[in-house]
């Protein structure tokens, strides 16, 4: 995965600055919305698309501070964050839908489907988390937002993902370190939220050599009524860009319900 803040030049009649179609499928009978990883954007999931069947529009979050809202300042409170995304996708939930979301974004998926009943929106049919400690998990990396540089640089490293050259150019990192950090801020500002728990079932998929345990993917389970069902893929953190990602894009496909692309 590239953290570069690369200008998304494709943006196909936007809903708004936050919600990303990747591929115009206005016709489409379903959504999948992706939620990024701290440090990413929508450009993390710019070639689903071409792997997702046609009958459902990929549509990628964007958080500010980062691509093509590189210049807007950027959120540092889980509450806000998820307000303002639920605000923002609120007009695209009108025909089924599935959210997807990677560490951070797993987190920021499950609290606007948490938002979904309050707002009198339709709900999702699925939640997919990936790479993320279910809620009640043991902090992980506490303080992270406030570490030093050459604490996130390591970090970085070892979780993979980020171009070694990346790591080694200061002005890339005076560029990504700060939207880290920010993010870093949302993901420890993560507070359970209150309400009744999912009617969705939940998918929940992890690394077989990421530092979160099965026993906290499973956590997720008691974030709903209806069946979850955990799958583990060869890779570390990121494993949905490596090795794995045509089994991962493959089982988010059987998830959707829907044909192969």
């Amino acid at each position: 995965m590239s953290l570069l803040p690369t200008n998304f030049t494709n943006p196909t009649n936007p809903a708004s600055a936050w919600v990303r179609p990747l591929v115009a499928r206005p016709q489409a009978r379903r959504r999948l919305f992706c939620f990024h990883p701290a440090g990413a954007g929508a450009l993390l999931y710019r070639d689903w698309p071409a792997a997702i069947p046609a009958d459902v529009e990929v549509l990628a979050i964007l958080l500010p501070g980062r691509e093509a809202r590189l210049a807007e300042p950027h959120l540092t409170d889980y509450g806000q964050a998820v307000a303002q995304l639920f605000a923002a996708i609120r007009p695209l939930l009108d025909r089924p839908y599935t959210f997807f979301g990677h560490s951070m974004g797993a987190l920021l998926a499950y609290g606007v489907a948490m938002a979904t009943p309050r707002g009198g929106a339709l709900a999702p049919d699925r939640l997919i988390v990936s790479g993320c400690p279910g809620p009640g998990s043991a902090p992980r990396k506490p303080g992270r937002a406030k570490w030093s540089e050459p604490e996130l640089i390591e970090d970085l490293r070892e979780m993979g993902g980020t171009p070694e050259e990346v790591l080694e150019n200061p002005g890339l990192l005076e560029l990504i370190l700060p939207t880290l950090r920010a993010d870093y801020a949302i993901y420890e500002s993560f507070r359970r939220p209150t309400g009744p728990e999912l009617e969705c079932p939940v998918s929940i998929l992890g690394g077989e050599d990421d530092s979160v345990s099965v026993a906290d993917l499973e956590r997720w389970a008691d974030t709903t009524r209806a069946d979850s069902s955990v799958r583990l893929f060869p890779g570390g953190h990121f494993f949905l860009t490596g090795k794995s990602t045509e089994a991962v894009l493959a089982a988010v496909t059987a998830d959707l319900g829907v044909g192969p692309a």
